[in-house]
């Protein structure tokens, strides 16, 4: 329960600020300075719509906090510096699974859902997958990713349940990076399966929404099914 609440709570909010009784008119009013001149991620036939996080601003404070700086960031990063952009995908997928096991922010942090910056939990050694997630986003920032090309998604897999994922716009084409340590894949290849819901940039925030017109139902059900949530 804890693991999902957190990011519930995140979802529903975010939907609130695009749902019809709004208006799609008031939702781009509401997007945060500067957001508007960054493309989102419009991918499997989703548009991103612009919106404010502003209640979760302490949290991606820290998820947007550079560590370039960490030497612990720099060790990891260092053997992918020369690499051409996919590899570096592959590296940074392999090495953050391989040098950051798996916890719980309960267990780690004293709290049901803790951000922790990419520095946090490099010291920490370990991190849930919103956390490892965080470390490779300022990673690939680290390996020189454009800020406007990298985002933090929260989706859903009709496989394997709610997850959070790296996606990465490169070459024209959107890869993601999801927690199983297995490599990155472009994201129509799980175009059936994969459904992105809401994401986060080093400047914006963005909710998924299907390009085409997108049923009141659809939203209602989105805000009361306890399964359209993200794993941490």
């Amino acid at each position: 329960m804890g693991r999902r609440a957190g990011w519930s709570a995140m979802l529903v909010g975010a939907i609130a600020l695009t749902s019809p009784q709004t208006g799609f008119a008031q939702s781009y009013g509401q997007t945060s300075a500067g957001t508007s001149f960054i493309t989102g991620p419009n991918f499997l036939g989703t548009r991103a719509v612009p919106i404010r996080a502003d209640r979760f601003a302490d949290s991606l404070k820290r998820a947007r906090e550079d560590a370039t700086a960490s030497p612990a960031m720099q060790r990891l990063i260092a053997p992918a510096r020369n690499l051409p952009p996919l590899q570096k995908l592959a590296f940074i997928q392999q090495a953050v699974t391989s040098n950051i096991h798996w916890i719980s922010d309960a267990t780690e942090w004293g709290q049901h859902d803790y951000w922790a910056s990419a520095s946090q939990t490099l010291a920490h050694g370990a991190g849930d997958a919103k956390n490892r997630a965080i470390v490779k986003f300022q990673a690939l920032r680290a390996l020189g990713f454009r800020n406007s090309d990298l985002f933090l998604t929260l989706a859903r897999d009709s496989v394997g349940g709610p997850l959070t994922v790296v996606t990465v716009r490169t070459a024209g084409r959107y890869y993601i990076m999801d927690d199983t340590g297995a490599p990155p894949f472009a994201a129509e290849q799980r175009r059936l399966e994969f459904q992105p819901q809401v994401s986060f940039g080093m400047y914006g925030a963005w909710v998924h929404l299907q390009s085409a017109p997108f049923p009141q139902t659809t939203i209602a059900s989105a805000r009361t099914d306890s399964g359209v949530v993200a794993r941490k």
